[in-house]
């Protein structure tokens, strides 16, 4: 089964953010293969989404949030929902911030 992955509004906002931090940072270089990674691995998850584990914080949030590592280091998640044949991509955040609570706005 296929899966239609959507990438929602804040999701957007998280990768333009950190795509600015990086260029900033590290170069456009950098920047560009961050997000060269990034879309090939939420593309990824047309096929068999629920191969990720759920994060951390599903529990707190009574959802099914999962997520997805990504970066040379696996330092970025990208958290996503699956329900039914879509997949939507809610939030992408570096591992080191905090965790969604339910005061975030997942869907």
């Amino acid at each position: 089964m296929t899966y239609q992955v959507i990438v929602q509004s804040r999701a957007l906002r998280d990768i333009e953010e950190i795509f600015r931090w990086l260029a900033d940072q590290m170069g456009p270089d950098a920047a560009n293969k961050w997000y060269d990674e990034l879309q090939s691995a939420i593309e990824s998850l047309a096929t068999f989404p629920n191969r990720c584990p759920l994060a951390l914080e599903a529990k707190s949030l009574k959802r099914e949030v999962r997520q997805l590592m990504v970066g040379k280091r696996k330092q970025f998640r990208v958290l996503f929902i699956v329900q039914n044949s879509r997949v939507a991509v809610v939030h992408v955040r570096h591992s080191r911030r905090s965790r969604l609570s339910p005061d975030d706005n997942i869907l």
